[in-house]
Parts: C-alpha cells; sequence; structure tokens
C-alpha cells in the first residue's frame, strides 16, 4: 500500500518541503535571521554551509581543482563554469550581435548592455549596476570591506581581480603580449593604450582646444594648461570662457567641468574641527585630519618601524621594502612607486615642453610663461574691442 507523502508547507510563501528541517531553514529567508557568523569579518549567513563557502575567501582555500589545466576554485558551481572553456561549450547566443557565452547568466548580463539596463541599484548612493557582482563589489566602497588579503605583503583589496593584477607586481608576470613588437605588460589596459604607439589612434580629446592623446592621464596633464590660473579659452579662440561659476567667479573650460566644481558649493561641511575650525564633508575625513593636532601615526611599517597618518602613505612606503612598481607607463613600459612620478614622467611622451600657447604656435617649459603670453592675447584683444 503506497502512503501519501507528507509536505511541510511555509505559511509565508506557500513552499513545500518534504522535511521540517528543510521548511526551518528557508523560513530564515524571511525571518531574516542569519545565524552562522564569519569571526574573520562579521558577515552573516542563513545556511552553515555558506558560512564554510564565504570563508574559504579568507583562507585562500580552493578544494576543487579543474582535471585539464589543474586551476583551483574555491566553489564546485565555479569549476564545472570553467571547464566550458576547455570543451568551448557556448550554448547561450545573443541575438542581437550574434555573440555566445557558455552560462546563460553570462548572456542575460550582456544582453542588458544592448538595451542599457541597470536594474540593480545602491541603496546607499542610488548608482546602478547590470548585474550582481558588480553591485556587490560597489557596496564595499561603502562598507569599506576589503576581503581579498595578498599573502605576500598584507595589502587588501576589494575585488578578485584587483589582487589577480596586484600579484604580478611580486611575480613579474606579464601575460599580456603585443603582437606587433612582443613587449609584455602586467595589465591589459596598458596594452590597450600602447597598442595605439602602432595604431596611432589618439582618442582622448582636449574639449578646449581639441588636441588629442593617446592616454588619459596624458590628456589630463595637458588640460593643466587651460586650467588653473591660466587664462580659459573658449574652444581656442580669444574670448574668455562662458562657464564661469556664479558663486566665487572661477572660470571653468567646459560645462561639466563647471557642474562638477559648482558642486563643492552645494555640498554641506557638517564635521567641524574643534581645533581649527576646518570643515569637512564626512565624519571619516575629520578623524583623519585630527591626526595632525593628535600627533598620531597609527600606521606602522613592520619592516622598520616608520609609522604613517594615513594607510595610503604607509602602502606607498612599503613598496620601498618590497621593490613594488605598479604604475606603468603604458607608452614604453617604464614602472613607477607613485601615481605622481608616472604623471610627471608622461610628459616627456607628451612633449618636451607640454604648455603650448592656443593662439599661436609657442611651446613653454613651464605654465607660468604660458600664462604671461596667454595675459597678451587677451590685453590685445580687449583693446581692440574698445577701440
Amino acid at each position: 500500500q503506497q502512503t501519501e507523502e507528507k509536505t511541510y508547507e511555509c505559511p509565508e510563501c506557500g513552499k513545500s518541503f518534504s522535511r521540517s528541517s528543510y521548511l526551518s531553514q528557508h523560513q530564515r529567508i524571511h525571518l531574516a535571521k542569519k545565524p552562522f557568523s564569519c569571526s574573520e569579518c562579521g558577515k552573516s549567513f542563513t545556511r552553515n554551509s555558506d558560512l564554510i563557502k564565504h570563508q574559504r575567501i579568507h583562507t585562500g582555500e580552493k578544494p576543487y581543482q579543474c582535471t585539464e589545466c589543474e586551476k583551483t576554485f574555491s566553489q564546485r558551481s565555479n569549476v564545472i563554469r570553467h571547464q566550458r572553456t576547455h570543451t568551448g561549450e557556448k550554448h547561450y547566443r545573443c541575438d542581437e550581435c550574434g555573440k555566445s557565452f557558455s552560462q546563460n547568466s553570462h548572456l542575460i548580463v550582456h544582453q542588458r548592455g544592448h538595451k542599457g539596463e541597470k536594474p540593480l541599484n545602491c541603496s546607499r548612493c542610488e548608482k546602478s549596476f547590470s548585474d550582481h557582482s558588480s553591485l556587490i563589489i560597489h557596496r564595499r566602497v561603502h562598507t569599506g570591506e576589503k576581503p581579498h588579503k595578498c599573502q605576500e605583503c598584507g595589502k587588501r583589496f576589494r575585488d578578485s581581480s584587483a589582487i589577480i593584477r596586484h600579484r604580478r607586481v611580486h611575480t613579474g608576470e606579464k601575460p599580456y603580449e603585443c603582437t606587433e613588437c612582443g613587449r609584455s605588460f602586467r595589465q591589459s589596459s596598458s596594452l590597450v593604450t600602447h597598442m595605439r604607439t602602432h595604431t596611432g589612434e589618439k582618442p582622448y580629446k582636449c574639449p578646449v582646444c581639441g588636441k588629442s592623446f593617446s592616454q588619459s592621464s596624458a590628456l589630463t596633464t595637458h588640460r593643466r594648461i587651460h586650467g588653473g590660473k591660466a587664462l580659459p579659452l573658449y574652444h581656442g579662440s580669444l574670448l574668455p570662457s562662458p562657464f564661469q561659476c556664479a558663486e566665487c567667479g572661477r572660470r571653468c573650460s567646459d560645462h561639466p567641468t563647471l557642474i562638477k566644481h559648482q558642486t563643492t558649493h552645494a555640498e554641506e561641511r557638517p564635521y567641524i574641527c574643534v581645533e581649527c575650525g576646518d570643515s569637512f564633508r564626512r565624519s571619516s575625513a575629520l578623524n583623519v585630519h585630527l591626526r595632525i593636532h593628535r600627533g598620531e601615526r597609527p600606521y606602522r611599517c613592520e619592516e622598520c618601524g616608520k609609522t604613517f597618518r594615513h594607510s595610503s602613505a604607509l602602502g606607498a612606503h612599503l613598496r620601498i621594502h618590497v621593490g613594488a612598481k605598479p604604475y606603468e607607463c603604458g607608452e614604453c613600459g617604464k614602472c613607477f612607486r607613485k601615481s605622481s612620478t608616472l604623471n610627471v614622467h608622461l610628459k616627456i611622451h607628451v612633449a618636451k615642453k607640454p604648455y603650448k600657447c592656443t593662439v599661436e604656435t609657442r611651446v613653454f617649459c613651464d605654465r607660468s610663461r604660458l600664462t604671461q603670453c596667454l595675459m597678451r592675447h587677451f590685453q590685445f584683444f580687449e583693446s581692440e574691442t574698445q577701440e
């Protein structure tokens, strides 16, 4: 005689389960119970199995190995997906552009690019994303969570791709090779920038004078000609820039720059230093500032004992001991410890005399001489219009 199978139904959503234990586990979703907490970072989970999976981020444990290439993974589902790269299976095809994918989830995310869909919103800042993983990584900006730790130097990162790129500083690995000249790079972005030396592509255009550059950093360096105390010209003409701030009178080279500048007036600075009166938009910024008055330097180098006020300053200092030079020039491949040193170096590629007058063909080594030249043109223009 066949007995009827007993089912356990969730009173909240009506979902049925074959065991009471499964129902109890499911009900934690509705009750928001997360009894399994990570001792490393404090993150909580509804199931112990999810906690075990999460803890592999901290321990670096990767028990699942690909039989084809011996690459290891922290989760079984990840190794199954990875193995499709060897078999070449791509069952999921985009009807819009014909591109194929090994996973349906990748196709869905890809199709959002055609539709312009970004359905996932950050509850903190309302920024939108097309996929869940990008949203999770973005949230760490607000929480400060950096779960990926480099075992070599102790530096932490928000996402796995960032730590993979960082590890190449220690290993010296340069997997991205130029097919034209054979030069290798640590990052794919550096290879893309380098390839422009062969193709002649200059996608970064100055909105003020129209000059084009192969690197965004080179454009940033160039735009200092038009910014600061230098006379802002409007699209290379002798006319002063029409993008002027009504609050302080500052002139900007274009409308987006003006909008960005105006936010400095609009934003509240509720956190005030009782020592000197300086104000800050965030309490964290005030806390960092207070270290100047207190003489606090909480970040200590274990190698030499030197102390720092900021974690970023300690990070930059540690590169001296490990010999790390993470800032690579896309033009010549030279590496630097600091981004500021790279920016100075880039001027060699921009031009030996980077400050160019937009009225005539003269160029200058420093911005002050360019400013004097532009002021002469402007005074001449004013005298001509007054006659």
